[in-house]
C-alpha cells in the first residue's frame, strides 16, 4: 500500500469515530455537498480505491467500474458485507493492521485515538 503513515493514522481516527457513533456518517455537512464527511475523506485519501478494493477482495479497477453503476452500499452487499457499518469495522481492522506492520504498537494506536478523537467528533 502506498499511503503514508500519517494518512493511515488520520483514516484510522475518523473510522473509529464513525463506527463509534452509528449514523454520524449519514449526516451531510452542507446542502450542496454529496455524501458524508467520512465518505469524502476516505475517497480523497483512497483515490485509487486500493484499500476499499482490498477489503472487498476485488481489484481497484473493478471497484471503480462498479462505482459508476452502483452505490457503495450495493457493492458491499454484493461482496459479503451486510451493511456499511460492517465494512467500516473491517476497514478499522485493516488500518490497525497496516499501522502495526509499520511499527506502531497497540498502545501507541490507542493513545493516538484517545488523544485526538475528541477533536474529530
Amino acid at each position: 500500500m502506498r499511503i503514508s503513515t500519517k494518512t493511515l493514522a488520520s483514516l484510522l481516527l475518523v473510522t473509529v469515530v464513525a463506527t463509534a457513533v452509528p449514523g454520524i456518517s449519514q449526516i451531510p455537512k452542507g446542502k450542496r455537498r454529496q455524501g458524508s464527511q467520512f465518505d469524502r475523506l476516505l475517497q480523497r485519501h483512497d483515490r485509487k480505491g486500493e484499500i476499499r478494493a482490498e477489503i472487498l477482495g476485488i481489484s481497484p479497477l473493478l471497484l471503480r467500474d462498479l462505482q459508476k453503476r452502483m452505490t457503495f452500499e450495493e457493492i458491499g452487499r454484493k461482496y459479503g458485507f451486510s451493511s456499511v457499518r460492517s465494512f467500516r469495522l473491517a476497514l478499522l481492522g485493516k488500518l490497525k493492521n497496516e499501522l502495526r506492520q509499520r511499527g506502531w504498537t497497540q498502545q501507541r494506536i490507542e493513545r493516538f485515538v484517545v488523544a485526538r478523537s475528541s477533536r474529530v467528533s
